[in-house]
């Protein structure tokens, strides 16, 4: 088996996606906002399940087989994930009670704790069952869905492990068929699910990035400088994501994306090529470190600048939002009166979001972390992993 390596070029694509995903949730003015890349940009769900995949199968799956860490595993799991969701969850609440003391000053910019943000959806999402159809539409942190669904992903992928033992690939090859049969048969929106059916869809591109690792790995591959032909590579491999992502993301072939996914993946795992050169830089390296923060705090972010621009639009008479229906019917707003504006509002969006992500990086995640970490050094001996392989 190869030895554990570091992917820094999947680390920086991690945070790119995340962007991606941000500049999808951000219904703005202008022509950015409706680019088909940026419109199919949801997709790129699907590449942090193959990812998460990939990356906890190199790191955890011989110890998960050979018995004895799902404790410390499901911990350091925890310690990854739920800090933030909740620190962030908390959050949303909070700015509804503000809603609250607004409206009873006549100030009220929207109901509070109605539909998507309903009281009793706090519960489910703190239990991690936003996902499993509790609710008829996405609640609270809307990207809070699929960390839901990984985390159930991590638990069974450790009890297979323990389970099957050596034999965990036969297992997991079950489990992609088993996960696009459901996805075939209840739903006509292919892989697009998220508060209901999207367990299926997280296993589903889960265990195709463990298999890709187990198929890496019994080669003996690891990170290796290319030339000109690992450049190439790279850029077909970006070139194939880019069109697929562009014109299939409302097609039900978008089933294929974590296939597409995989081999984007496996070509970058490598880090031969130019565009890995660039992705080992150090902005983009730490958008990855902060991507788990992108993603969890962007629409958090992306909630604050709509209300704040219609209490400015409100102070100053100027206009800040421009009215659009979505194509049933229902009416919403768009950040910017203009297509200028628009654009302006998105660089600063963005700009907002890397801020906030880089302090709950630091403030929440380091220390959820570290709190994991001791937790499972605390555990009897032999339990515990030690800090240098958490």
């Amino acid at each position: 088996m190869a030895g554990r390596h570091r992917y820094e070029a999947l680390d920086a694509l991690r945070g790119v996606c995340a962007l991606c995903v941000c500049l999808f949730h951000f219904r703005a003015t202008g022509p950015l906002a409706l680019l088909p890349f940026v419109r199919g940009s949801w997709l790129f769900v699907d590449f942090f399940f193959v990812l998460s995949g990939f990356v906890i199968a190199a790191s955890s799956r011989e110890r998960l087989v050979a018995g004895g860490y799902l404790r410390p595993f499901i911990l350091l799991r925890l310690g990854r994930v739920y800090p933030l969701h909740v620190v962030v969850l908390a959050a949303f609440v909070v700015m509804e009670l503000v809603g609250l003391a607004l409206a009873s000053k006549g100030l009220m910019l929207r109901e509070p704790f109605v539909g998507p943000r309903s009281v009793p959806s706090i519960f489910s999402n703190l239990l991690l069952l936003q996902a499993v159809g509790l609710h008829p539409m996405l609640t609270w942190n809307e990207p809070g869905w699929s960390i839901a669904a990984e985390f159930w992903t991590y638990l069974l992928f450790a009890l297979a492990a323990q389970r099957a033992g050596q034999r965990l690939e036969i297992w997991l090859v079950a489990a992609i068929i088993v996960s696009i049969a459901v996805l075939l048969l209840a739903t006509s929106n292919g892989i697009n699910v998220s508060h209901s059916w999207s367990l299926f869809r997280c296993i589903y591109g889960f265990a195709v990035g463990a298999l890709a690792w187990r198929w890496w790995s019994d080669r003996g591959l690891g990170p290796q400088r290319g030339g000109i032909g690992a450049t190439a590579l790279e850029l077909t491999a970006v070139a194939l994501v880019v069109a697929f992502v562009s014109q299939i993301s409302n097609n039900p072939v978008n089933l294929l994306a974590p296939l597409v996914f995989v081999a984007a993946l496996l070509v970058f795992a490598r880090q031969g090529g130019a565009v890995s050169r660039l992705l080992l830089r150090p902005p983009l390296q730490m958008l990855g470190l902060w991507s788990y923060s992108i993603y969890m705090v962007h629409v958090f972010v992306q909630s604050r600048m709509d209300d704040g621009l219609r209490l400015l639009g409100r102070a100053t008479g100027l206009s800040f939002l421009s009215h659009d229906r979505l194509s049933n019917g229902t009416p919403f707003d768009r950040v910017g009166a203009n297509a200028a504006q628009g654009v302006v509002l998105t660089f600063a969006m963005l700009a907002f979001v890397i801020a906030a992500a880089a302090l709950t990086w630091q403030f929440i995640e380091r220390p959820g972390q570290r709190w994991a970490r001791r937790q499972v050094d605390a555990l009897p001996s032999g339990r515990g992993v030690g800090r240098k392989h958490a």
